[in-house]
């Protein structure tokens, strides 16, 4: 909500169960917990909507599970739409190719997943 009084009601659209708030609290600091101790351990990680990363586990803060992940060369550099394939020979606009920039220089890339969006983590 927002912090700044401009005078008028504010008609709450959505308002989280207290119960529910504290469970997902307790969901989140047990998946902080549980991946801890295994920084820079290679892993399998599925996300609530069905996709899989395989990639090392690079940190983890209260929020995020920060995932170093590959790049191979049919994906294309920043932030990819998991959802949509590459095709190659489709850049930026109306140029063929990936676009005008290189990929990163060692091919790894950290993919950030919010740790409520998690199903499952598993060792490789």
């Amino acid at each position: 909500m927002s912090t700044y009084n401009t005078g008028q009601e504010q008609n709450v659209i959505y308002q989280a169960d207290p119960t529910v708030i504290r469970h997902l609290h307790g969901v989140r600091d047990s998946l902080h917990q549980s991946c801890k101790p295994y920084l820079n351990h290679r892993v399998n990680v599925q996300t609530l909507d069905g996709l899989v990363h395989e990639g090392t586990i690079a940190g983890v803060d209260n929020k995020h599970l920060y995932l170093n992940v590959a790049v191979n060369g049919q994906m294309p550099r920043g932030y990819y739409n998991p959802y949509q394939p590459y095709h190659p020979g489709h850049g930026h606009g109306p140029y063929p190719g990936p676009g005008p920039y290189p990929g990163p220089p060692n091919n790894n890339v950290i993919l950030p997943l919010v740790l409520f969006e998690l199903l499952a983590i598993s060792l490789l």
